[in-house]
C-alpha cells in the first residue's frame, strides 16, 4: 500500500485552527493575557513555512523572539509577500476556529482558547512534518508573549499590521 502526503492539508483550516490554539495558549502562558488578533496573521505563516524549520531546529523556547531574529535575519526577506500571499490561510483558520468555539474573539481585539477544546488525539496523529508546525506555532507563541506589544512584534518583524 502507498500513502500519499497531501501536499495542502496544511492550508487546511483545521490545521489552522490548531496551529492558532497552540500558539494562544502559549502565548497566554508566557505573556499572562490574551494575543493580539493581528498577530495570527504573522505566526501562522511562519509556524507554517516548512523552509523556516532549521531555524528553528537550534533554538528552545527561552531563546525569544528578537535572539532568533538576530541568529537568522533572513526571516524577513520577502516577509511582507509571505504574510500577504497567506491572509486567506489565516482568515479561513480564524473563521474556523472561531465557528468550532476552539477559539473566542474578544471585543478588545484580542483572542482566546474558546470553551470547546479540539480532541488531542487527531494532532497526535499527524505526520511528522505538520506536528514540526504546530510545534513552531507554539514556539512563536512563547516568543512572542515575552516580546512585549503586538505593535512591538510587528516592528521587530519589519512589517506593519
Amino acid at each position: 500500500m502507498k500513502i500519499a502526503y497531501d501536499l495542502f492539508a496544511e492550508t487546511n483550516p483545521a490545521f489552522g485552527a490548531y496551529g492558532l490554539l497552540g500558539f494562544c495558549r502559549k502565548y497566554l502562558a508566557a505573556a499572562g493575557k490574551r494575543p493580539a488578533f493581528a498577530l495570527s496573521y504573522i505566526a501562522l505563516p511562519i509556524a507554517l513555512s516548512d523552509d523556516l524549520d532549521a531555524s528553528f531546529e537550534q533554538t528552545t523556547a527561552i531563546t525569544g523572539l528578537l535572539t532568533w531574529l538576530n541568529r537568522y535575519p533572513d526571516v524577513r526577506v520577502d516577509l511582507g509577500a509571505r504574510l500577504d500571499a497567506s491572509k486567506d490561510v489565516v482568515s479561513a483558520a480564524m473563521r474556523f476556529a472561531l465557528s468550532a468555539r476552539a477559539l473566542s474573539l474578544e471585543a478588545d481585539g484580542t483572542f482566546r482558547p474558546g470553551p470547546q477544546r479540539p480532541v488531542q488525539a487527531a494532532a497526535d496523529s499527524l505526520p511528522h512534518n505538520a506536528k514540526r508546525a504546530l510545534k513552531r506555532a507554539e514556539r512563536l507563541g512563547t516568543w512572542m508573549g515575552n516580546a512585549g506589544t503586538a505593535g512591538t512584534i510587528f516592528s521587530a518583524f519589519g512589517v506593519t499590521p
